[in-house]
């Protein structure tokens, strides 16, 4: 028995441009909800069918198909909603509105299969309809009434994408018409007639509510049993919280909190934790000197190699959200190594692939980890150690490299009384590589001074003993006369 098919009513941004900027859907049916998101000018388009406590069910295209088929890709659907809202946010800006008429369409749900129908009145004799196929493939279709014309005619055309289809269909009518009426009756005035339009401009519809806001599914969440005790898990089984074994009641009645969308009062360490964003991890200054980049470059190979013995090891695979975060860390002092200023070069441009492959590499994993996925973390900690530790030794070298460069050798006080150019003046014949330490300048001599002739202390001389030593004398001298001569 077949079920009546199910309609819901597209909400078109951008109406009546020729080619829509977005279309939008959301209705209670199909079991369920359905909520419907498409960028025609961007050839991306996601459905979304939710049935109360269960996984959403998800189905995407960047080709420009149709749905074929009803969704079948599990989802949280928290992250449904968030997928839907980015498909919304930053519409492509206006474009061109030359056809008469607007945009208006159906979302159908036909025994499960989903199917988009969109038409628009391009002229009081014809209508332009877009239908997808069961391939997800699009017909458009020109009807030209019979009334204006000697007879009806019908014509269509196949395309891939929406755009791509419009754009067929916008042929057929010029083609159909063009046979009776003349290029002003498929085409607004305003477009055609400069003059016209500055008397009277152009105003675009307003646009509608949207109505996918409504799809506000909720999250249910259980406890299960694992090998370490027990854990809450949400809809598609990725584990938001980590309990001991004995711990059943209390991770019962912390996953009916979150059912309930309440926040439990001792909320443990979910598992696996989020890993931060790579700019939200300082940065170490770049080293300038070259004995601090090679003594950098070394720790940070070392650094690299432990990691990837760690993620091999045991603890790769029951530390390894930790081990992402060292991981995040070690790439932020990579970026700083390579980035110094004294590194050129070949080697240093290979240096930034490496570091780049290596931040590609962790905000992958941190994305998925954020989405409820469970991406093999110990296989990314092992390109990440693989590129960090190259990126280093690469580094190492050409910071090396670029410290050997030669350069010119100041002028001499020669050559600048002879008006000789800093360009005119020779390079040194020898490498100038900087001394370290550098060596002490020669100091200058003094010059010797004549050694000084030191007079001979004599002793003191002392007036009243000299006198007493000469009257003493002068008696015994006196005394010696009488004897020999008797007396003078």
């Amino acid at each position: 028995m077949t079920t009546k098919p199910e309609k819901f009513r597209l909400n078109v941004i951008g109406a009546d441009e020729d080619v829509p900027r977005l279309l939008l859907a959301y209705g209670r049916g199909c079991g369920g909800e359905v909520a419907f998101a498409m960028r025609p000018r961007d050839n991306t388009a996601l459905l979304v069918h939710q049935v109360k406590k269960a996984p959403a069910k998800v189905w995407r295209t960047d080709l420009g198909l149709a749905p074929s088929h009803a969704p079948e890709l599990d989802a949280d659907p928290a992250a449904a909603v968030a997928e839907l809202r980015r498909m919304k946010a930053a519409p492509p800006p206006a474009g061109p509105a030359t056809l008469k008429g607007k945009w208006a369409g159906l979302l159908v749900c036909d025994d499960g299969t989903p199917r988009v129908t969109l038409e628009r009145k391009v002229a009081s004799y014809g209508t332009l309809r877009l239908t997808s196929k069961s391939d997800g493939r699009w017909t458009a279709t020109f009807d030209r009434a019979g009334k204006w014309f000697s007879q009806a005619k019908q014509e269509s055309v196949e395309r891939s994408g929406l755009a791509e289809a419009i754009t067929a269909g916008m042929g057929l009518v010029v083609g159909l018409v063009s046979e009776a009426c003349s290029f002003r009756d498929t085409r607004r005035r305003n477009t055609v007639d400069a003059e016209f339009a500055a008397q009277h401009p152009y105003t675009p519809p307003k646009e509608g509510k949207d109505p996918t806001g409504r799809y506000q599914p909720k999250a249910t969440f259980r406890a299960v049993q694992t090998e370490k005790g027990w854990a809450v898990v949400n809809d598609v089984g990725a584990t938001v919280a980590t309990f001991g074994a004995r711990e059943k009641g209390v991770a019962t009645k912390h996953a009916s909190a979150l059912t309930r969308g309440k926040t439990p009062a001792s909320a443990p360490t979910p598992s696996p934790s989020i890993p931060p964003s790579l700019e939200s991890i300082p940065m170490p200054e770049s080293p300038s000197c070259p004995t601090s980049v090679a003594r950098i470059a070394s720790a940070t190979e070392k650094e690299a190699e432990a990691l990837q013995e760690l993620a091999q090891s045991l603890w790769g695979s029951t530390e390894a959200p930790e081990l992402l975060g060292r991981a995040g860390k070690l790439i932020r002092h990579a970026q700083a190594l390579v980035g110094s200023p004294l590194c050129s070069g070949k080697e240093q441009t290979a240096a930034l692939e490496d570091v780049r492959r290596a931040a590609g590499a962790y905000q992958q994993a941190s994305e998925a980890i954020g989405r409820g996925e469970k991406p093999d973390i110990v296989t990314t900690l092992r390109r990440i150690a693989e590129r960090v530790s190259l990126a280093a030794a690469r580094a190492a070298k050409s910071c090396a490299a670029g410290q050997q460069k030669l350069g010119r050798a100041p002028r001499t006080p020669d050559q600048v009384a002879a008006g000789i150019s800093a360009r005119e003046a020779p390079a040194p014949s020898v490498s100038m590589q900087p001394v370290w330490p550098p060596a002490a300048p020669p100091q200058a001599v003094p010059a010797t001074k004549a050694p000084r002739t030191r007079k001979a202390k004599g002793p003191e001389v002392d007036p009243a003993k000299d006198q007493l030593l000469v009257n003493a004398f002068a008696d015994a001298i006196k005394q010696a006369a009488q004897q020999m001569g008797g007396g003078a």
